[in-house]
């Protein structure tokens, strides 16, 4: 898996989640499990429910988080790739996103 600021992600089809206490909750059938994301965790789900470029993604995080780039663009790499592992999220085409 190549993925770099470049790539577009959204969400898998056919998941559910719900919001419980401000964090988002995602039910996986395929993986018979759950996910209970964080706050941040939570803010970049929802941003995935559209096609959304990492770099994006990196971009609306530090307006809203005070955080250094370099720790946040290794910790949003990892969750994403954990993401894209679990298949809850994809990197799809570039024309397919819109």
């Amino acid at each position: 898996m190549n993925l770099t600021f470049d790539s577009i992600l959204t969400q898998e089809a056919g998941l559910s989640a719900t919001e419980v206490d401000g964090r988002v909750v995602v039910l996986s059938l395929q993986a018979a499990s759950y996910f209970d994301l964080n706050t941040v965790a939570s803010d970049i789900w929802g941003m995935l429910s559209s096609p959304c470029s990492v770099e994006d993604i990196l971009q609306k995080l530090s307006q809203n988080h005070d955080v250094d780039m370099e720790i946040m663009t290794r910790d949003v790499m990892e969750f994403l790739r954990s993401m894209i592992a679990q298949r809850l999220v994809r990197i799809i085409a570039v024309e397919d996103a819109r």
